[in-house]
């Protein structure tokens, strides 16, 4: 058997990870993990709080944990754009004998930033805080791949199943 992958995303808020894990969980039948999805089924009335996104994250590398020691691929969707987060998924794979694999959409913060701050995800947007100024303090934290990530770069103007899918054949990961 070949090792489980976890799928990690980085980009902008809006940058489309989201719709990337869908594609991949699609084609390859990787299990997603959504942090909006789970913040919202663990805290209905978000306040965006230290202790919530600790709780959260806490319990998305507990699923991932489990699902990789299990052989499971891992489609882990939310925001890791900063490296020490990175680290730590890097070390469950370690532990999990998983294979890492850091997919980049690239797009520019204009496009992201209109996409992010669409009134659809209003319920993720933090109280007290105006989209746009959640969106520059999340895309201000953004720490570039470094060059032992080795990404998987996707252009976030044109995702389409065909393009990630030949994305992920180039890299042998389906």
């Amino acid at each position: 058997m070949s090792k489980p992958i976890l799928y990690m995303l980085l980009g902008y808020p809006g940058a489309g990870k989201t719709t990337t894990a869908k594609i991949i969980e699609e084609l390859t039948g990787a299990r997603r993990l959504t942090s909006d999805v789970e913040r919202l089924k663990m805290f209905p009335d978000p306040q965006f709080s230290q202790s919530e996104h600790t709780k959260l994250y806490s319990r998305l590398d507990e699923q991932t944990t489990k699902l990789l020691s299990g052989g499971q691929s891992v489609i882990y969707d939310a925001n890791l754009n900063r490296y020490t987060h990175r680290a730590e998924k890097y070390k469950i794979c370690e532990l999990s004998n998983a294979m890492p694999v850091l997919i980049w959409i690239n797009t520019d913060r204009e496009l992201s930033e209109k996409r992010a701050t669409d009134k659809t995800r209003a319920k993720l947007w933090p109280a007290g805080e105006t989209p746009k100024a959640m969106f520059e303090r999340i895309a201000n934290l953004i720490e570039t791949p470094r060059a032992d990530e080795s990404p998987l770069i996707l252009n976030g103007y044109d995702l389409s199943p065909s393009m990630v899918e030949k994305a992920l054949k180039i890299r042998g990961l389906i």
